[in-house]
């Protein structure tokens, strides 16, 4: 004859219900332990209702304690099966692989908070974008290894503002995300290339950047000119899967004539204040 649950747990055994409340572990996290191996019941009555015993509590918390040290459950499944693996050589391991991820996570939160610095004040950044701008931040290392081969030192300090201070450097990549932003904007709203605002915001953004380019490029040689010429060749083209665009295929279409039209406006003054000092 078959005992009632009641006077089961009355032997020293645990419904799944009261084991659950004692463990503080779920009955659905039971039973997928129970499926996965991990944890099987001691007993099972005629009605195939799950009960557990201390021992089955000691295993538990071998599990749970196995997990908070970040232990998949295959490898925790793999412990239990074969209990004579060295748990203590394991756990050197284990703690190897969560400095990783503990340094991971550090990183991740850097780039998160400098992305939330340089977009403040800048207006609305789209998804896509807001992410492709987290792309370099997190690549900009392997980006400077990229660059550092194919352009003069100089030129990638100045390109990454590796001289600067903080406050300055945030300056800088806060206008700059301001000023992509606007031409954007400008590119989506229909405006054409020529427009007055549109050729202002060029201009804002050209200046920028030949104020903190162009004394690293006015210190090149001519080795360092010759090398900087090369980048025109298509086949010295970096890696476009770490150096995303910002810009969209129209866009860049857009971009192209506007400072087209810039370098020629530049190009003419040029010329007006040669003929005036003739």
């Amino acid at each position: 004859m078959f005992k009632g649950d009641d006077e089961i747990e009355n032997d020293g055994l645990y419904t799944i219900g009261a084991f659950a409340k004692l463990t503080a572990v779920t009955e659905r996290t039971l039973r997928y332990y129970d499926r996965k191996g991990l944890l099987k019941p001691s007993f099972r009555n005629m009605h195939g209702h799950r009960f557990y015993t201390e021992k089955d509590l000691v295993v538990l918390q071998s599990i749970v304690t196995m997990k908070y040290l970040d232990y998949s459950l295959e490898e925790i499944a793999a412990h239990m099966r074969e209990p004579e693996l060295d748990l203590l050589s394991s756990l050197a391991l284990q703690k190897d692989m969560l400095q990783k991820k503990k340094q991971h996570l550090e990183r991740v939160l850097d780039t998160i908070g400098r992305m939330q610095q340089i977009a403040e004040g800048a207006g609305v950044i789209e998804k896509n974008l807001l992410l492709v701008f987290i792309h370099h931040i997190q690549y900009e290392e392997n980006q400077k290894k990229v660059l550092s081969a194919q352009l003069p030192g100089a030129v990638v300090d100045a390109l990454y503002m590796e001289h600067m201070l903080p406050d300055e450097r945030l300056d800088i990549e806060r206008k700059l995300t301001s000023f992509i932003l606007e031409l954007k904007e400008h590119c989506k709203s229909g405006k054409q290339p020529l427009d007055n605002d549109v050729l202002d915001t060029g201009k804002r953004l050209v200046a920028l950047l030949e104020a903190f380019l162009s004394p690293a490029l006015q210190s090149l040689n001519d080795e360092d000119i010759a090398q900087l010429e090369l980048l025109s060749d298509p086949s010295a083209a970096s890696e476009p899967t770490l150096f995303l665009s910002v810009f969209t295929a129209e866009e860049e279409a857009f971009l192209k004539l506007v400072f087209d039209h810039l370098e020629v406006l530049k190009t003419v003054k040029e010329g007006v204040r040669n003929e005036k000092k003739e």
